[in-house]
């Protein structure tokens, strides 16, 4: 094709002219050199470009101002200009409910009155009524020592066979006001085997 043959021809020119320079070390670092020029303004441009762009981020935007707006009082004819009024509305506090100052319903769920109870430990379960005041509880087995006031689970563990006497008083944490319940189960470890007595025949 003649646009081939042509490109070919140039590009034989330019061969038979850079065999036939006298000292191509100096012309090849020449044409390096021109052809780097437009890269090192490509990257002065770049750099100048970013430069101005951080520089106008930098300028902080103004404000506006406040614009007040004022309107005239129709009540007095004298044209007196007077801002308007604004109702502002306070937005409500939730209401704190607060709790009954008494000690309330309070009952022993289980063990139930004369239970037998067979599992390794006995845990009394108490219902309290929840739009009262909180309370605390101590207890005692038998005649044994009260137990300090709290409000934790009251588990007994390791009994021994046999009737049992549970005694609780129940405390305000805001009224002097004290209340005990009592409750009597049977405990019965499920381990142990009944004794028979013998029989003479």
């Amino acid at each position: 094709m003649p646009k081939e043959n042509f490109i070919k021809k140039i590009f034989k020119r330019i061969q038979k002219w850079y065999v036939t320079l006298p000292d191509k070390k100096r012309y090849f670092e020449l044409l390096t050199a021109v052809l780097s020029i437009p890269m090192i303004l490509t990257v002065i441009l770049v750099n100048m470009n970013t430069i101005n762009k951080n520089k106008e981020s930098s300028i902080p935007t103004p404000t506006p101002a406040p614009i007040q707006i004022v309107v005239e009082n129709p009540a007095s004819g004298s044209g007196n200009i007077n801002p308007p009024k604004i109702n502002i509305t306070p937005t409500p506090t939730p209401t704190k409910i607060e709790c009954k100052k008494d000690i309330g319903e309070i009952e022993i769920l289980s063990p139930q009155e004369g239970e037998i109870i067979t599992s390794d430990n006995v845990c009394i379960n108490i219902s309290t009524d929840s739009k009262y005041c909180p309370v605390t509880w101590s207890y005692k087995l038998d005649n044994g020592n009260w137990s300090d006031y709290n409000n934790n689970d009251i588990c007994l563990y390791n009994l021994t066979a046999g009737k049992k006497d549970l005694q609780i008083k129940i405390k305000s944490t805001v009224v002097d006001k004290t209340i005990t319940l009592e409750r009597n189960f049977t405990y019965q470890n499920s381990t142990t085997t009944p004794t028979t007595t013998p029989t003479n025949n």
